[in-house]
């Protein structure tokens, strides 16, 4: 049985891209060596997304917990829009390359940000790294329960939105009010 890493790798191809993107099939060999080089960049991508995603969040937040909230809610969103994407990104973060670290890295920007919310005193206290991972299994994890069907999450946005808020909230130091 093939992993989701080489899963993934099987199914692109440089004349598939090609195809896909409305150019030539040969097209994408004059701007990647072969399909290492094309899976790279695509990798390279997200993990530019993710960063801008933080440092947006950092510039624009009233504070790390909001902005933490920004970056988790985003992630969210581009996982259940991309799911192969986010796969790929956390496959490759594995590799012991330039790219997956690189894609370490990313997500070591988003461990600081959990530390600078921890520092503030609105979120708990614990190993940023575990809180991180904490963060994206659950991400994953409620993006593959909607793909498969096992969670219904409305498109308008709001719903959708409060996953990721009720994962922060779950973090903060404080626990909600009771109704």
């Amino acid at each position: 049985m093939l992993s989701t890493k080489e899963r993934i790798i099987a199914a692109v191809t440089l004349r598939a891209v090609g195809d896909a993107a409305g150019i030539s099939q040969s097209a994408p060999y004059r701007h990647f060596a072969d399909k290492r080089a094309l899976l790279d960049a695509m990798v390279r991508q997200i993990i530019e997304q993710l960063r801008e995603t933080v440092d947006q969040a950092r510039s624009e937040a009233a504070s790390p917990a909001a902005a933490l909230n920004k970056v988790v809610e985003q992630y969210y969103q581009f996982a259940r829009k991309y799911p192969v994407r986010y796969r790929l990104l956390l496959e490759e973060s594995r590799a012991d390359n330039a790219v997956g670290a690189e894609a370490r890295q990313a997500f070591s920007a988003v461990a600081d940000l959990v530390h600078d919310a921890q520092k503030s005193g609105q979120i708990r206290e614990g190993d940023p790294q575990q809180i991180v991972a904490l963060i994206f299994g659950a991400v994953h994890g409620m993006a593959d329960l909607e793909q498969f069907g096992l969670v219904k999450v409305a498109a308008d946005g709001q719903s959708a939105a409060a996953l990721p808020a009720l994962l922060v909230e779950m973090l903060s130091r404080q626990a909600p009010e009771a109704a």
